[in-house]
């Protein structure tokens, strides 16, 4: 059966992104203590947060850096810290603020699950080669370019 291209594009689209959540692999439906790929790069990116710095990422950039939005973070945050994994807390200096800290149970499984994910992904490179990523991020980004260029245009002519 021939499909069309854009039926051929959807269908990869739809199976990267059940790898792409499923940690390339790495299912956390199997471990209950397990975090998903979602939480881990939400993990990975406060694993420096302390109570007492200035610097720390908070849940909108947790937001921006993983394209998700306001309700999922919060969705998420909950999840880890009923698992034992971060703390939530109000920032005694500014109280509009949330500070988000890795437990030492948070740092335990994010460096295992993040070892593994990492030597998955090596793998994943080596076999298909530097110039395969290259021409796949550059695809990626070039992709993500035209929706968001499609998505402007069609507000611009609904408004007009």
């Amino acid at each position: 059966m021939d499909q069309s291209l854009d039926t051929q594009l959807v269908h990869s689209i739809f199976r990267f992104k059940r790898l792409v959540s499923s940690g390339l692999g790495m299912d956390a439906a199997e471990n209950k203590s397990a975090i998903n790929m979602t939480e881990l790069m939400l993990m990975n990116g406060i694993v420096n947060n302390t109570a007492d710095s200035e610097n720390n990422v908070g849940p909108s950039d947790i937001r921006s850096y993983l394209s998700i939005s306001k309700g999922a973070v919060s969705q998420m945050l909950g999840s880890l810290e009923k698992k034992g994994f971060i703390n939530r807390e109000i920032d005694r200096n500014n109280r509009r603020n949330l500070i988000v800290t890795l437990t030492s149970e948070g740092r335990r499984i994010l460096k295992r699950q993040y070892n593994e994910f990492s030597g998955k992904l090596e793998k994943i490179i080596g076999r298909l080669g530097e110039d395969d990523v290259t021409q796949m991020i550059r695809i990626v980004n070039r992709m993500i370019t035209i929706t968001n260029e499609l998505a402007v245009e069609s507000e611009h002519e609904q408004a007009g």
